[in-house]
């Protein structure tokens, strides 16, 4: 367990010992920040053949031995492998979970970024989230809570996870061997931990600094290809390139190098950038790269 999810972990097991517990709870925060990791445990907890007033694991017991080995019975992960979770595969878990458990204890379902799920998917939960089975735990994260409908986040216990000691996170990060006094974008990204860590193992981070130092200097860029093939190094830089130039033209909005009309040209124009390359199918990056580098370009010159 990561040590910013402690926090976490006790209040659920607060309400576990005093049966408060919820058969659905849906973890919902930024990218990174460790959902994934806290529905795990939990997921593990509730499995656990020696779990009685807590949800701690034993990892001793044939049901832990199982989990750790990635082969329990009863456990269903659902995950979005492309872009969408389908219909079929909720009415999979809904089969899995109301069929008996075959270690004779709870079944739980982990439903990974449940924001990704279709319309027809969406309903087809419905049912199950309305009439809970006994000893039968439903688990979701969400990076974006706005996209989940209300009729499901009605029938949910809804926990936040974020981080509020980033001096925490940095003592953390660095025990990682990320040297936090090289990178000065690196303080934005302290509730994003597990994002940094993939970073580093990817061994990307110099890629994103790269990135970085290119929406502080957009003007002189010129180079479209390479910085094509810096975006290409992770699905997740795309989001950070724009989140740079967003905060290099308010930064320039803010020291008057940049009127309002030309910050919200700026703005708009990243916005777009972003939204056709999560929307359009087949949408030439490069040349989409192009537009926007020589329309910031246009709008920040200098007379």
């Amino acid at each position: 367990m990561y040590p910013w999810l402690q926090v976490f972990q006790s209040q659920l097991n607060v309400s576990f010992a005093q049966q408060r517990f919820h058969h659905a709870q849906l973890f919902h925060g930024l990218e990174g920040v460790g959902k994934g990791a806290l529905a795990t445990n939990l997921a593990n907890a509730l499995l656990c053949a020696n779990t009685q007033d807590t949800l701690t694991q034993c990892g001793n017991c044939k049901s832990c031995n199982l989990f750790n080995a990635q082969n329990h019975p009863d456990l269903f992960i659902l995950s979005a492998e492309q872009s969408s979770i389908g219909v079929d595969e909720v009415r999979a878990l809904n089969e899995f979970i109301f069929h008996s458990a075959q270690q004779g204890g709870n079944k739980v379902v982990v439903i990974e970024q449940i924001e990704k799920m279709t319309e027809s998917a969406t309903n087809a939960l419905l049912k199950t989230l309305e009439e809970p089975a006994l000893k039968r735990y439903i688990l979701m994260t969400c990076d974006d809570l706005s996209k989940i409908k209300a009729t499901i986040l009605s029938r949910c216990n809804k926990v936040q996870v974020n981080i509020d000691d980033n001096h925490q996170i940095q003592m953390w990060l660095e025990q990682q061997g990320i040297n936090t006094s090289l990178y000065p974008w690196i303080e934005g990204f302290c509730d994003q931990p597990l994002l940094l860590q993939r970073w580093l193992t990817l061994g990307i981070l110099d890629s994103v600094d790269s990135l970085w130092k290119v929406a502080h200097d957009i003007v002189r860029i010129s180079d479209i290809a390479a910085l094509d093939g810096e975006l290409n190094k992770d699905p997740s830089l795309l989001n950070v390139f724009s989140r740079f130039l967003m905060n290099a033209t308010k930064q320039q909005l803010m020291a008057g190098q940049l009127n309002y009309v030309e910050y919200h040209h700026c703005a708009a124009s990243i916005e777009k950038f972003l939204s056709d390359h999560r929307s359009v199918l087949g949408l030439n990056r490069n040349l989409s790269l192009s537009n926007l580098v020589f329309g910031l370009q246009s709008a920040m010159k200098q007379d």
